[in-house]
């Protein structure tokens, strides 16, 4: 998966000395460990946040399921019953 190049900004993190001495150590690349990181628990919180936005709606959608079935299910040409 290849994402877009985006502009890199100077930032300043803390790190527990250990941890700093020990990827240094083994030659890791501290900024690219936490800019991955970041975009994790990024995407986390926009999933989670759209879950809670939408949390009325999939409620919603799955009671209508739950009483009337899945739409359209009696064209389904796989049935696994």
């Amino acid at each position: 998966m290849q994402h877009a190049t985006s502009e890199k900004q100077r930032t300043n993190i803390t790190l527990t000395a250990t941890n700093l001495t020990a990827a240094r150590e083994l030659g890791l690349n501290v900024s690219a460990i936490s800019d991955a990181a970041v975009a994790d628990a990024v995407r986390l919180a926009k999933a989670e946040a759209w879950a809670q936005e939408n949390a009325t709606a999939i409620t919603e959608r799955r009671a209508w399921i739950e009483a009337n079935g899945t739409p359209l299910a009696d064209l389904q040409v796989l049935k696994i019953d």
